[in-house]
């Protein structure tokens, strides 16, 4: 379920020179928060403007991840990203080798842990041994003979109930967060370029499988 909110004030378009001319930014607030679109022409603007004062006049509750109304969002986007990489993983596993299943586990731990609502109430390196050898394990996830160990599940639970859904990815900072993580070590420092290029690699497969 999306976090929403009927606290929604939208704001008079700002006309901004350009050396080629002029844009037109649409703002509004939702909750805390400021959004903004800038467009190129003020007719696209006011068409933004519009679709959104005509969602607060209709009393449609705004998203509080992406400040648009709830009822411009499809379904997809409800989708606890969590689950979503589930679901990634269970798809590639059959056709990945040993080291492709590897790297994946790791790069989908930690897009996991920087789309966390807020900071896990467990150790650190708990959280990520439970999702790169469970979570995103197929093989052990799903194995009958060896069900998740009950601290894992616990861990695994909050996760679920802890991530963002997909349209996280609608936010800028939500992207960046994730793009360094995947280029920085538990250490803080930089990753060799070689894994940089894998993560994203693997980042790219799973928002076209998303789409």
């Amino acid at each position: 379920m999306i976090d929403s909110t009927f606290d929604v004030r939208v704001y008079s378009i700002e006309r901004r020179e350009r050396a080629n001319g002029y844009t037109y930014k649409v703002v509004w607030k939702v909750g805390a928060k400021k959004h903004s679109k800038t467009y190129s022409t003020k007719a696209l603007a006011d068409a933004r403007r519009s679709d959104l004062l005509t969602a607060v006049k209709r009393g449609d509750p705004f998203s509080l991840e992406t400040g648009l109304p709830i009822s411009h969002s499809s379904k997809a986007a409800e989708t606890n990203w969590y689950d979503f990489a589930l679901d990634f993983v269970d798809k590639t596993w059959p056709h990945s080798s040993g080291n492709t299943r590897k790297n994946l586990a790791k790069a989908m731990t930690t897009a996991t842990v920087a789309l966390l609502r807020t900071t896990p109430q467990f150790e650190a390196v708990f959280v990520r041994t439970a999702l790169r050898e469970w979570a995103f394990n197929t093989k052990r996830r799903t194995n009958p003979d060896e069900p998740i160990p009950d601290d894992v599940r616990v861990v695994l639970d909050w996760v679920r109930r802890n991530t963002l859904p997909m349209s996280a990815w609608e936010k800028t900072e939500k992207v960046d967060a994730v793009v360094t993580a995947l280029g920085t070590l538990l250490d803080g420092t930089a990753a060799a370029a070689s894994s940089v290029t894998r993560n994203r690699r693997i980042m790219n497969l799973a928002m076209e499988y998303a789409v």
